[in-house]
């Protein structure tokens, strides 16, 4: 039955797909996420401090849950196109692809059985139950690496009733060249072996800050950014585009919805400054771009054209 469910999985356009026993997060790895939260680096993103409970055992997201079953999916082309837009911005809200597509395999599943499909928003620990199930290793920015498919994936879970055996759990870095953190025109990566810091990485100030930057700490590192020539305009794949795993052929995404979107990546700047709310809400439906709403993405161009002038 695991391997039926695995191929179903991988048919539907999985770049891997694994099993982990479902259970609390290990004590290690809860007090490197508590200790995370207490330093601050979560910056203003408070909602990782919400529903600790589940977040530390995702059985308390359905009765009688045995399994967890962790899934990824490439979103990586060919060739990642040049942009100031994150690559996987560039596509339709992977919220609703993968949730559409999960659901259809669902129905090839066993009927008996409950599950959960979690994809981002449920308050899991999704790279560590990616890592518990075998499919990939966290790097040192942070970003699960499927071997053979790179970091570029979107990640999803299934929680089921079904008791499956687990899968062997990744245990081996990822090799800790350095190149990540050395490519982070803000310091967002130490060289101390601390987790990211969402105060200075570009991805957070673009995506999930709120209104205007006004902390210090916020300043020096658009700044920093600005003095590189990297200062983007939603989200930032730096440490993505230069780690080794990434390099060379990966398995490229196949699923429709998952292709970059023409009209997406000819937006400029100049463009979002131009825009009315309607034209945000028609150019951007469907897309992860949504996130950073109007007022968000119309700072960014005000800070990529001042810089340009």
């Amino acid at each position: 039955m695991k391997e039926e469910i695995r191929k179903i999985l991988l048919d539907a356009g999985a770049c891997a797909v694994g099993f982990a026993k479902a259970g609390e997060v290990d004590s290690g790895e809860w007090s490197r996420f508590e200790s995370w939260l207490m330093q601050g680096r979560h910056a203003e993103m408070e909602y990782m401090r919400n529903h600790a409970a589940i977040r530390r055992d995702p059985r308390l997201l359905l009765d009688g849950a045995h399994t967890v079953i962790s899934i990824a999916f490439n979103y990586r082309g060919e060739s990642t196109p040049r942009s100031p837009i994150a690559a996987y911005a560039l596509v339709d809200d992977y919220h609703d692809v993968l949730r559409n597509l999960l659901r259809q395999c669902l129905e090839h599943f066993p009927k008996e059985a409950g599950y959960r499909i979690c994809i981002d928003s449920a308050p899991i620990l999704e790279r560590y139950w990616a890592r518990k199930a075998g499919i990939g290793i966290i790097g040192d920015n942070g970003a699960l690496i499927v071997p053979g498919a790179g970091s570029m994936v979107f990640l999803a879970e299934i929680i089921t009733t079904l008791e499956l055996e687990p899968d062997m759990e990744w245990t081996r870095g990822c090799g800790s060249c350095g190149a990540c953190r050395r490519s982070c025109p803000t310091g967002a990566l130490s060289f101390s072996g601390d987790a990211i810091d969402c105060n200075r990485c570009l991805s957070y100030l673009t995506i999930e800050h709120r209104g205007d930057w006004t902390e210090q700490v916020h300043l020096d590192a658009l700044t920093a950014a600005s003095s590189k020539g990297r200062t983007p305009l939603f989200g930032c794949d730096r440490c993505l585009a230069v780690c080794p795993h990434n390099r060379g052929k990966v398995r490229a995404a196949t699923i429709p919805g998952l292709s970059p979107r023409k009209e997406i990546l000819a937006i400029t700047p100049e463009d979002i400054l131009s825009m009315e709310q309607s034209d945000f809400s028609t150019t951007f439906r469907r897309s992860p771009i949504k996130r950073g709403r109007f007022d968000g993405l119309r700072r960014n161009a005000r800070m990529l054209t001042e810089k340009s002038n």
